[in-house]
């Protein structure tokens, strides 16, 4: 995630979103998602970045360091404490009909101190879990740069759930989803391409490094790439209510001149009753 690739030279103490003065709420379960990502910001700011790191994520979570997807408590707990700010707030949020598992995403911006003005800016996206005790805790995430701030207006979005009374998605589980993940990356390294269209929801969003958020399926379709990407699935989950998911793995980045790059990639997966898996949420960072 982002927060890796940036924080290794720079941990942060994080703004509250509430503190704007604009933070928005939504209404359902979902908010618990966004009410987590706002106590994982305070703690940061009122303690640290590496205690509210080491506090909010999950005994397994996976963050990324140099291309590689490594746990996240190790590697938190190995970090120095810097003076360093980073800043951020969710735009969008969604969770399963179990509302036990959901994600997060928005833009954030990167300060030398708390006295200085942004030097980066970018994409977060943050997969959550409720554990046994009901406490939200962050599983694996991953985010992008960008070259301009995200204008901060806290605008909050969600997807309109449909009633679970009576409906339930088909039963899935982890290895029903790794199987279609490994099929999707297999028809992705047989032509190149970071993305298949025809796998997304309409709710779709992708994030790639130096672009802002593709957030319509007609955009989406739309895309051109110039790069050539080859995909390693490495692991993922699944909500116990069949419904949503993610998978990740390592991701290698041809440019025409033939340079090579690596990188991560994190997909969370989501169905509604009756139908098949489709990505929501694709993000390559590098």
């Amino acid at each position: 995630m982002v927060r890796q690739y940036i924080i290794g030279c720079l941990l942060a103490t994080l703004a509250m979103l509430s503190e704007s003065g604009s933070a928005q709420r939504l209404s359902g379960p979902v908010q618990e998602v966004v009410d987590a990502e706002m106590a994982f910001a305070k703690m940061s700011k009122d303690k640290s970045t590496k205690e509210a790191f080491i506090e909010f994520m999950a005994a397994d979570a996976t963050v990324f360091a140099n291309g590689e997807p490594v746990s996240g408590m190790e590697f938190w707990k190995k970090r120095p404490a810097t003076n360093g700010v980073l800043y951020w707030w969710p735009v969008f949020a969604d969770i399963s009909l179990g509302e036990d598992f959901g994600y997060t995403t928005g833009p954030y911006q990167m300060s030398k101190d708390k006295d200085s003005e942004p030097f980066a800016f970018g994409y977060y996206s943050t997969v959550w879990r409720k554990n046994s005790i009901g406490e939200w805790k962050v599983v694996i995430d991953l985010g992008i740069y960008v070259e301009k701030p995200e204008e901060e207006n806290h605008t909050l979005r969600t997807v309109r759930r449909p009633s679970s009374k009576g409906k339930k998605p088909l039963p899935s589980s982890k290895e029903d989803l790794i199987f279609i993940e490994q099929s999707y990356t297999q028809w992705l390294n047989e032509t190149g391409n970071s993305f298949l269209p025809e796998y997304f929801s309409k709710e779709c969003r992708i994030h790639r490094t130096g672009a802002d958020p593709y957030t319509s399926w007609k955009v989406i379709e739309g895309m051109r790439e110039e790069k050539q990407f080859y995909f390693e699935p490495v692991d993922g989950n699944v909500a116990e209510s069949g419904d949503l998911g993610f998978t990740y793995g390592r991701v290698k980045i041809e440019s025409k001149d033939g340079n090579m790059e690596k990188g991560n990639y994190l997909r969370v997966w989501k169905r509604e009753p009756g139908t098949n898996w489709k990505i929501v949420l694709d993000v390559i960072g590098s």
